[in-house]
């Protein structure tokens, strides 16, 4: 055969100004093919240093908390273990990823640092209530595989937080569990990490860039939620092409567990505890299904984008986990996570 059953037209003819057809020769497909998987194992390579850097700047903030009087404070007050939480996200996290963002920014592989005006309002706004719901099924699957672990005899535990009593400790308690992430983990996961992926396919950026949001929980209690909410905030923000849908539903996601923090803590008589619950559940599915067939309508034939690159599947992959930083930052990450891990 004159060629094999890899051959792609695309690969050798390219659009020339004219509106005509240039041809392209195979070596010529096969130095931008190298160029694109070098491409990527800057974007792995720069994602893995940023978790590196944020496991090495939460572990030398965290030092005066492990002092006294600070590590009796922290463990005693539930405002300022809130107030220890914001410092470690903004510095501890949107510092490293901010430079990582800035590094792919000034390679020409990221194009801007903002988050992005939606192409649609309306679509943004629709878009949340879906989100929500892929998030409660997170949950949800997230629950089930907890308890079959523990089943089988593994418990698996994550970080522990405490809800204060006082009104300006339970703001404080709500910035630092629903806004702050909203922003500082949307910038560093959807837009520092996916948006440079979406060239090689949206699909992939999805994916990937909920792996490494899982990878950046550091437990298997919030891993798995965090892979399968970052599916369902990665396609809003590749629909409505902007990362501001993904701080809404993060933030929305993230204050509907404070919320649930509150009613625990206030409500102390069981029977009407469950029945709050109970009501409170079937409301919040009830708009989140409604809101997911209005996010349907709204979106109309928006899809999310093929790959304008075309490299093979074990080559993109390859390329961006296979990397020193990458591996590097995986091996701390799984190390972290065993922590969390116990047997019965």
């Amino acid at each position: 055969m004159l060629f094999d059953g890899d051959f792609d037209l695309s690969y050798y003819y390219q659009q020339n100004i004219n509106g005509g057809f240039s041809f392209i020769s195979r070596a010529e497909q096969l130095v931008r093919k190298m160029k694109e998987r070098k491409r990527l194992r800057l974007i792995g390579g720069v994602a893995g240093a940023c978790i590196v850097l944020y496991v090495f700047l939460q572990n030398i903030l965290s030092v005066p908390v492990s002092m006294e009087p600070f590590y009796s404070v922290y463990f005693k007050s539930a405002e300022f273990r809130s107030l220890v939480s914001i410092i470690l996200s903004v510095l501890g996290l949107l510092m490293p990823f901010a430079l990582g963002g800035y590094i792919l920014h000034k390679k020409k592989v990221l194009k801007t640092l903002c988050f992005g005006r939606p192409n649609s309002f309306p679509l943004m706004f629709s878009a949340v209530p879906f989100g929500v719901l892929i998030c409660l099924a997170g949950n949800y699957i997230t629950s089930i595989f907890v308890a079959l672990s523990k089943s089988s005899g593994v418990m698996l535990t994550a970080p522990e937080y405490l809800t204060p009593e006082s009104l300006g400790g339970r703001i404080l308690y709500a910035v630092s569990v629903a806004v702050v992430p909203a922003l500082v983990e949307e910038f560093a996961i959807r837009g520092v990490v996916m948006q440079p992926l979406r060239r090689y396919g949206d699909r992939f950026a999805i994916v990937v860039s909920s792996i490494v949001f899982g990878i950046l929980h550091g437990n298997l209690v919030q891993a798995p939620f965090a892979f399968i909410a970052g599916i369902g905030l990665g396609y809003a923000v590749c629909i409505t092409n902007s990362v501001w849908t993904g701080v809404l539903i993060h933030f929305c996601n993230n204050m509907y567990s404070v919320a649930v923090d509150f009613l625990v803590a206030d409500v102390t008589d069981e029977a009407m505890l469950n029945a709050v619950w109970n009501i409170s559940q079937v409301m919040l599915y009830a708009v989140c299904i409604i809101g997911s067939v209005l996010f349907a309508i709204a979106r109309g034939r928006r899809k999310i984008e093929s790959a304008e690159i075309k490299l093979d599947a074990g080559s993109r992959w390859g390329a961006y986990f296979i990397n020193p930083p990458m591996l590097v930052a995986i091996l701390i990450m799984l190390y972290i996570t065993a922590q969390y891990v116990h047997l019965i």
